[in-house]
């Protein structure tokens, strides 16, 4: 069976169409059942694999270095254990970072830098932050739940998503103080296709995460494809708090970019426009994040995931979080001032 799905595997790594057939006609299925296997359970079961896994492996490979008549033996259940990981991370979720990207899913060209074009949408972007900002003190989870997914399932075939689930939901996190000191606001587990939220995000940035994990949960690899989605999802809420947070959360990973782009004085100005209000949320993230974020386990684990992606066909490793823009100009309808859901 292993070898199976190694050959399945490997065979989607190197086959771009191989890895779409798995996203469209397998992966629904497979991430339908494991999720619902691991429903019931009100704390991460991907965690307690995860450290099972590690453990057992340890043990095997002591075995290895301490049992010198049985040596070979251990070494090879470690090798075959190792295996069994590889094939389940990626047989359960992970082939979807070898299928085609958005664009080609929706025979689409991404929009190339016009500069009369990005300066419509910096209008109108300052506007919306504006417009849509709200004190968020509170939010009702189950609210967001239900628009994410009703959102999500309303989605036309060609975008190449999954059928959101009833019993697909964030799990208790036994690990969070890690997750914070490294900097994860949020996680797909991949054993069982579980939907993870930090704790300790706040209830503004709360709607955006939980929509952009849940999009990886429905097959989306690609992080800046997770960030447009969940834009999109959020700003399309009835719900001032959660259409905010995409607007909110949209500026959050992209600043950096339209820094770049526009130079430190015409950023300074463009920034000048926002109401003191969103800089003092912005403000408040970055002081929350600080005092919980390590440093130096920060930056281990971002270039850790900078090599992940990479080995992956993600080839901007980490900054593929930024490149929302260009996924939002190409696609959204907010470049032709359009949208009448949003006030």
């Amino acid at each position: 069976m292993v070898f199976i799905l190694l050959i399945l595997v490997l065979w989607c790594r190197f086959s771009v169409t191989a890895a779409d057939w798995y996203a469209l006609h397998l992966y629904p299925g497979i991430s339908k059942t494991l999720s619902w296997l691991a429903a019931p359970f009100g704390c991460s079961v991907t965690e307690i694999v995860a450290v099972l896994l590690a453990l057992l492996f340890l043990v095997r490979l002591v075995k290895v270095f301490r049992v010198k008549e049985r040596r070979g033996r251990y070494l090879w259940r470690a090798v075959r254990l190792l295996v069994w990981i590889y094939v389940w991370f990626y047989a359960a979720w992970g082939i979807n970072y070898y299928r085609s990207d958005i664009y080609a899913r929706t025979g689409s060209t991404p929009m190339p830098y016009e500069e009369e074009e990005f300066q419509s949408f910096l209008t109108e972007f300052a506007e919306q932050l504006n417009t849509q900002w709200r004190d968020v003190e509170t939010i009702d989870k189950e609210a967001v739940a239900a628009h994410v997914k009703a959102w999500y399932a309303a989605l036309p075939p060609e975008t190449g998503l999954a059928e959101p689930q009833s019993w697909q939901h964030p799990k208790r996190l036994a690990f969070n103080r890690l997750y914070s000191a490294v900097g994860v606001l949020g996680f797909i587990g991949p054993f069982f296709d579980e939907l993870q939220v930090n704790h300790d995000v706040s209830a503004l940035e709360y709607p955006f995460i939980y929509a952009h994990e849940y999009s990886h949960v429905l097959g989306v690899s690609n992080e800046a494809e997770a960030n447009f989605w969940a834009f999109e999802n959020c700003r399309h809420s009835e719900d001032p708090a959660i259409r905010y947070s995409a607007w909110y959360m949209l500026l959050n990973y992209t600043a950096g970019n339209i820094h770049s782009l526009l130079g430190d004085e015409a950023y300074q100005a463009w920034a000048d426009r926002l109401i003191p209000e969103v800089a003092a949320d912005l403000e408040f993230a970055r002081q929350h994040w600080q005092e919980l974020r390590s440093p130096t386990l920060s930056r281990a684990q971002r270039k850790l995931y900078d090599r992940f992606l990479k080995t992956n066909r993600i080839a901007d490793g980490t900054r593929n979080y930024g490149q929302v823009l260009r996924l939002v100009l190409t696609f959204s309808d907010l470049h032709g001032h359009e949208d009448g859901e949003e006030g």
